[in-house]
C-alpha cells in the first residue's frame, strides 16, 4: 500500500468515519469544497482500484465502503513509509522526526512513553 495523497486522505476520512456505504454525492457534500463530481468519482474509482474501498451497486448509484479499516491501513502504510525513509535517510531521518516531535510536548510525552513500554517489552 502507498501514501495516499491528500484529497484521497480526505475522502477516506469521511468514509472511515461514516457509518454506511456512501455515494459519491454524500462524499462530496461532507468535503466542502467546489471539487468537480467527476473529480470525486475518480478519486473513488482509484481508491476501489487499490483495494482500499468497496463499491456495491444500488439502483443506478454506486456505494462507497472501506475495505480496510483507518488504523491497520495506517499502519502497514506508515511501516513501509518509516522503514523506506530510515533506509534512505539513517540517522538524518531519526533526528528530524524526533526534532519535529519535541516542537509538541505532548508528542513528545506519547513518544518517551511509547519507548519505556517497548524497553519493558523487551525484558525477560
Amino acid at each position: 500500500m502507498a501514501l495516499l495523497g491528500e484529497l484521497e486522505q480526505k475522502v477516506m476520512n469521511i468514509l472511515w468515519a461514516a457509518p454506511k456505504a456512501l455515494k459519491p454525492a454524500e462524499v462530496k457534500l461532507q468535503l466542502h469544497c467546489n471539487l468537480a463530481y467527476t473529480t470525486i468519482m475518480t478519486v473513488l474509482k482509484r481508491l476501489t482500484d487499490k483495494k482500499i474501498l468497496k463499491r456495491t451497486k444500488m439502483g443506478k448509484v454506486y456505494f462507497y465502503t472501506p475495505i480496510v479499516a483507518k488504523t491497520a491501513y495506517a499502519k502497514n502504510d506508515l511501516r513501509s513509509f518509516f522503514g523506506n525513509i530510515i533506509n534512505s535517510y539513517g540517522d538524518l531521518a531519526i533526528s528530524q522526526f524526533v526534532d519535529s516531535v519535541k516542537a509538541k510536548p505532548e508528542d513528545l510525552q506519547m513518544l518517551k512513553k511509547y519507548l519505556e513500554d517497548k524497553k519493558d517489552e523487551q525484558l525477560p
